[in-house]
């Protein structure tokens, strides 16, 4: 199997920082629509994305010039995707934006905070075309770089039951599951019924 030969970057231009939201709404649909912000047009969900993404909260990976990778890196002081009520509102109107700004908050109640000598991957994300050429590990390597020299002893992320391939990579990199959460009652529609909860240790 080919590797893509993809280079690691913290910052991006705004043309590919529009193909992040994107990358991101394409890899999430289901969970965008029947979660977090239950809309199916991708173009509304796009356009809230890349005003509540922030930006320089994440590693992406670049190939000519394109996005084809990114993660985001949570360390405490917040997550990578912050929907606001403005944000929202501006695309949903004031009742549509207050009842998804409430039913985002409750979903990021579920979900704590990133421990002081963590990071939390949230999201990971390859594109569809880039999927099984190393784009993926490539990405976790360069966390683990960027958490040791933040001084962080392990690195979190979340995956769905539904999603035995990226377990499967966490795992080939030394991700073990700590915690298994059932979220059947408000995540069924969304196409998973539970959320494994792993880790790596980095010493």
């Amino acid at each position: 199997m080919s590797t893509l030969q993809v280079e690691i970057v913290s910052r991006l231009d705004e043309e590919q920082k529009r193909e992040v939201a994107r990358l991101y709404y394409q890899a999430f649909t289901l969970k965008f629509s029947g979660i977090w912000i239950f809309s199916r047009e991708e173009q509304d969900i796009v356009e809230v994305l890349s005003r509540c993404l922030r930006y320089d909260n994440a590693l992406y990976a670049v190939y000519e010039g394109r996005v084809v990778g990114f993660a985001g890196l949570e360390t405490g002081d917040g997550f990578f995707m912050m929907l606001s009520y403005r944000s929202l509102r501006q695309t949903f109107g004031v009742l549509g934006g207050a009842w998804r700004y409430a039913a985002y908050g409750f979903y990021r109640l579920l979900n704590g905070n990133t421990p002081s000598n963590a990071v939390h991957i949230d999201p990971l994300v390859v594109s569809e075309q880039a999927r099984g050429l190393g784009v993926g590990t490539r990405l976790l390597e360069a966390v683990f770089a960027w958490s040791r020299e933040a001084d962080r002893s392990k690195v979190m992320l979340e995956v769905v039951d539904t999603n035995p391939l990226a377990k499967k990579l966490y795992e080939r990199v030394g991700f073990r599951t700590f915690k298994v959460q059932n979220t059947r009652l408000f995540s069924a529609q969304a196409g998973f019924h539970k959320v494994l909860h792993m880790e790596k240790m980095l010493n």
